[in-house]
């Protein structure tokens, strides 16, 4: 789910940069806040955006082996 096949990643990744660093120069929030918000963003959001997007889709994003249309 968290490859270069996944569209979500790369703008995830930026914006939890951009969140990291936003953190870092207004709050006074601590390194382990800082990274964890990092991972969550970076990490899990766009596994969980995919997900929905291929649910909404209509398509079975939980066994990508299985052949949606046998007949073809």
């Amino acid at each position: 789910m968290l490859s270069a096949g996944n569209p979500y990643v790369l703008p995830s990744v930026l914006a939890g940069a951009v969140v990291y660093l936003a953190l870092s120069v207004l709050t006074d929030a601590s390194v382990l806040v800082r990274v964890s918000v990092l991972v969550v963003i970076a990490g899990v959001v766009p596994v969980v955006v995919n997900r929905v997007v291929g649910a909404i889709r209509g398509g079975n994003t939980a066994d990508p082996g299985v052949d949606p249309d046998p007949e073809e």
